[in-house]
């Protein structure tokens, strides 16, 4: 039987459209969709009341117009439909590429760039995202396959920093999530990329597992979550371990670099791109 989707459509002009597209992450929709002049969002149909709340504070706090704002439902298969016509290959400085299933046979791989394989479901972690982007380029830079063995994936979605990681050369990684549907979806793209053996994936919270010492921990989650969680973050960092951290907003840059500081972390680059910051920090 199909799972059954909501989708929650938003018109945008260039006024309108960063008050949108920060109200739908800020929710934590971070997965997109820009088509025709619209920004779409698909959830769950278990999951409706979040379309009608983001209605509402698009309205009431946004003064987005009630009739640029359309919530419809549909069939899970017609999800992947929409999502097959937009997806093209991402290619990641001279280092990774990531595709789709369908785009497999156009792929250039002149330059040498690792495949990544992904297909677009609903969890978080396409590569198709300024943010997955920003991250994937600081750890393609910075990671060192002869220091950076270990490495803690908090918040792992589709599992693409893992499958990133080990292709890069890192020897294993442990991938921390707790949406069931992102844990499925992580599985078959770790079985698929072949990292399976290198990567061990928890249904927890960065509290909750035992594993430290990491020697590298990446991250692309929102700051409401980051920053309550960077005490635990350094604690099952090594010293001089190196912290990756995307999906903040450009607006709340200079809070999280704080808040590094205050958690004794020394900022080593700082990207942007579109409305998102990306952050690499040492531990001290």
């Amino acid at each position: 039987m199909e799972k059954s989707y909501i989708e929650l459509e938003i018109a945008f002009n260039e006024s309108t459209y960063d008050l949108i597209y920060n109200r739908l992450y800020l929710n934590g929709l971070t997965t997109i969709l820009e088509e025709n002049g619209t920004l779409k969002v698909y959830l769950p149909e278990a999951d409706s009341h979040i379309a009608e709340k983001i209605k509402s504070e698009l309205i009431t706090e946004d003064n987005i117009q009630d009739n640029t704002i359309h919530i419809g439902r549909f069939e899970n298969k017609d999800w992947n439909t929409e999502w097959e016509k937009t997806i093209e290959p991402v290619y990641i400085l001279d280092k990774l590429v990531v595709y789709p299933s369908w785009k497999r046979e156009e792929l250039d791989l002149t330059k040498g760039n690792i495949p990544i394989e992904i297909d677009p479901k609903m969890s978080f972690g396409t590569g198709h995202n300024e943010t997955t982007q920003l991250i994937l380029e600081q750890m393609s830079t910075f990671i060192q396959p002869a220091a950076d063995k270990y490495l803690l994936d908090f918040g792992s979605g589709t599992g693409i920093l893992s499958i990133a990681a080990i292709k890069l050369g890192v020897k294993r990684t442990v991938a921390i999530e707790i949406d069931e549907d992102s844990l499925i979806n992580a599985v078959e793209y770790f079985e698929l990329n072949g990292v399976s053996g290198d990567v061990v994936l928890h249904q927890a919270d960065i509290a909750e597992i035992s594993e430290t010492g990491f020697d590298v921990v990446a991250a692309n989650i929102t700051s409401n979550v980051i920053i309550p969680n960077l005490g635990n973050i350094y604690g099952k960092l090594k010293t001089g371990g190196k912290l990756f951290v995307t999906g903040i907003l450009k607006e709340e840059t200079e809070t999280l670099i704080n808040e590094l500081t205050k958690h004794n972390f020394l900022m080593k680059e700082l990207k942007q791109r579109a409305e998102w910051s990306a952050f690499y920090a040492i531990k001290q």
